[in-house]
């Protein structure tokens, strides 16, 4: 097979026509597309799917040579699908065991399978390949993705095999910088056990971990007892280099900071704080277990962490003034706030708390004072977007504003012309969704508020976007 036509093949479009235009000058002055370097080589197979980089490999020698490069085998993603468990030998494991001591960056994604005779076979692969790893790699990064629908499909010993070789691997990696669960729902006690492998030979090198739906929180209230005795001082002592924390609201994260106390005397012996950003989400009261953290710990987080940043995902189908009140508590350090309020239909409006009460709400909690960007999706009518005006002038910080609401809605003019009278400090950017505008009359009305208020607010440093649905 000709490497140019190969090639051609490969890159398709403009950028094949640009390298035909130039073929025969480049292939008398520098030689065949087979003897490019490997630096641009590696390049290529950069843009490649897995399948395209095999059938690149077969090309020539030197192409050859290029796919066993680290550059090609840096990042690696164990996704199995149904076809490769049919083969006597899954092709992941062929790769793994030739080119593991590459890897990386490795991705984990359980991709659903419909047959149910196959979960073992799965089971079985995901073990070898995790055993692989154990021996022949050290990774900087790791992501589990979506085990959660595999792993409640297992009988005990299957779950207990998958688990222990995801711990042995874990505590056999000394370079780990990224680890991230999630969607993954495993047991209290084994997540706890998958944390402390993380730290076993990591401590040192972990800046970053994801626990997204990192376990099944269908516990018992004794179980917490476990958390708390596992997991104080969390971050000062597992992870001193810690810097960003995504997790869920959830029992394990409250005593990973609410039982803090006793690391105040280590706290004064570091000179730089590492933890700077939580991404924190939450759904409500899904479980009667939690407790809440309350203003003194996150008084207490702040003054361990000058710098830290708190990004807060709020998800409710049944908001109360007294969840509002739960989760969101004085001396939160919340600089973005991702705040769904998504109603069902059959429920009555009447029962839920108004827009206004749950801005109040955020002033006497003084979340005002560090926020940066509000993105707000409300799927109840808001009758006046001038509610917002009192609230966002008290936001001395606020740079982004994303409002996604739903027709009908009136105020957008005299927010608009707040903004012009007296122009929030720092704010930069406003969008407004708005969803199931009813007639073309409407439509256009709002439209043309829109572009009427835009250029002026432009001109002050405001960029202001509508965007209207049907």
């Amino acid at each position: 097979m000709d490497p140019t036509s190969t090639l051609r093949t490969f890159l398709g479009g403009r950028a094949a026509e640009s390298i035909t235009s130039t073929e025969t000058e480049g292939c008398d002055n520098q030689g065949h597309w087979s003897k490019l370097p490997p630096f641009p080589l590696g390049k290529i197979y950069s843009f490649l799917s897995r399948a395209d980089q095999t059938n690149m490999s077969r090309v020539c020698r030197k192409w050859s040579e290029a796919y066993s490069s680290p550059s090609v085998w840096e990042t690696f993603t164990f996704a199995l699908t149904k076809s490769q468990l049919s083969m006597d030998t899954c092709p992941e494991i062929k790769f793994t065991r030739k080119y593991s001591s590459m890897f990386k960056h490795v991705e984990i994604t359980y991709v659903r399978l419909d047959n149910r005779n196959l979960f073992v076979p799965w089971c079985r692969v995901l073990k070898e390949f995790l055993q692989i790893l154990t021996r022949n790699s050290q990774l900087t990064y790791v992501r589990f993705y979506h085990l959660r629908c595999l792993l409640v499909q297992l009988d005990p010993p299957n779950y207990d095999d998958i688990f222990r070789a995801i711990a042995d691997f874990l505590e056999s990696q000394h370079r780990l910088k990224r680890v991230e669960f999630e969607m993954c729902s495993f047991r209290f006690q084994e997540g706890v056990e998958l944390i402390k492998a993380m730290a076993e030979n990591s401590r040192e090198s972990l800046t970053h971990i994801m626990l997204l739906f990192f376990l099944d929180e269908s516990i018992h209230q004794d179980q917490g007892s476990i958390i708390a005795q596992s997991l104080p001082t969390f971050v000062n002592q597992r992870f001193p280099r810690l810097k960003s924390l995504v997790i869920d609201y959830s029992l394990i994260f409250e005593n990973m900071f609410a039982h803090q106390s006793g690391a105040v005397d280590t706290l004064k012996n570091r000179q730089m704080p590492a933890l700077s950003k939580i991404i924190l989400s939450c759904y409500g009261f899904r479980h009667t277990t939690l407790r809440g953290l309350t203003s003194a710990a996150w008084r207490f987080l702040k003054q361990s962490y000058p710098d830290l940043e708190l990004e807060f995902i709020f998800v409710t189908d049944s908001q109360s003034q007294r969840e509002i009140e739960f989760f969101f508590v004085p001396d939160m350090p919340i600089t973005e706030l991702h705040y769904s309020f998504e109603v069902c239909h059959s429920e009555h409006s009447s029962s839920f708390m108004a827009i206004d009460a749950l801005l109040n709400h955020l002033l006497a909690c003084k979340i005002n004072d560090n926020l940066v960007c509000l993105c707000i999706e409300w799927t109840l009518p808001i009758p006046n977007l001038a509610t917002f005006i009192q609230f966002l002038q008290a936001c001395k910080k606020l740079k982004r504003l994303y409002l996604h609401i739903i027709y009908p809605v009136s105020g957008i003019d005299l927010m608009a012309s707040s903004w012009l009278e007296n122009r929030p400090v720092s704010l930069e950017e406003v969008f407004i969704g708005i969803w199931d505008v009813e007639k073309k009359d409407n439509y256009r009305s709002l439209m043309d508020l829109a572009n009427q208020y835009a250029p002026p607010l432009k001109l002050v440093g405001i960029n202001l976007k509508v965007e209207l649905h049907y």
